[in-house]
């Protein structure tokens, strides 16, 4: 009966085996494919234009303006999070419900694409813009930008991981290019509220 149940089982054990040898390296393959994407984007640098801002006092407390057209969950938490790491707290107000008390105002727009991880058909919303403009008594202080450009490789980065390089470039000094008081910085203001609408209205028509 031994021998018996041995040479039924031996051709099935054949056909597991080959199975195997066919499909591991195929497996193999995706895993290490995923594995590279997944590196490659955590090494790549995050796309940021230079932050601008212009001498001003320390802030540690700044209102910010809701943008109820931004539809990422986690911004605004994300936001809080890493101002208050560096000891700025912050208040959020409605649109038009800014006090007058405020430091200093932080408005922002974010706007996002749909699509679909490597090796998912999941689809989900992913930044491609974040604006930043800190303004004081209608004065802009400082404003920087995150785009998703060229090969895309942070696509799927984290919002903290496109957030950061941003507050860095406005609220770190030493990481800012210091505006002067003149007609070309009032300029670069104007351009730069003008192209986060620009960008805005694009993203609204597709």
């Amino acid at each position: 009966m031994n021998y018996l149940l041995r040479a039924l089982m031996a051709p099935l054990a054949l056909t597991l085996s080959a199975c195997s040898l066919i499909t591991s390296p195929l497996v193999a393959g995706v895993q290490l494919a995923s594995t590279a994407v997944t590196s490659v984007a955590n090494m790549a640098p995050n796309t940021s234009t230079n932050g601008i801002a212009h001498p001003h006092d320390e802030l540690h407390n700044v209102c910010v303006e809701l943008n109820s057209g931004v539809i990422v969950a986690d911004f605004i938490p994300e936001l809080q999070k890493q101002l208050r790491e560096r000891e700025i707290e912050i208040r959020i107000y409605a649109a038009g419900n800014i006090p007058s008390d405020c430091e200093a105002t932080l408005y922002y727009t974010v706007l996002t694409q749909w699509g679909s991880p490597l090796f998912s058909d999941e689809l989900r919303p992913y930044i491609t813009d974040i604006n930043l403009l800190l303004k004081k008594n209608g004065k802009v202080l400082a404003n920087a930008a995150y785009r998703l450009d060229g090969m895309a490789y942070d696509k799927w980065s984290s919002t903290g991981r496109k957030l950061t390089p941003l507050l860095q470039k406005i609220f770190t000094t030493d990481n800012m290019a210091q505006w002067q008081n003149s007609a070309t910085s009032r300029d670069d203001a104007s351009h730069f509220e003008q192209d986060v609408a620009r960008r805005a209205s694009a993203a609204t028509r597709n």
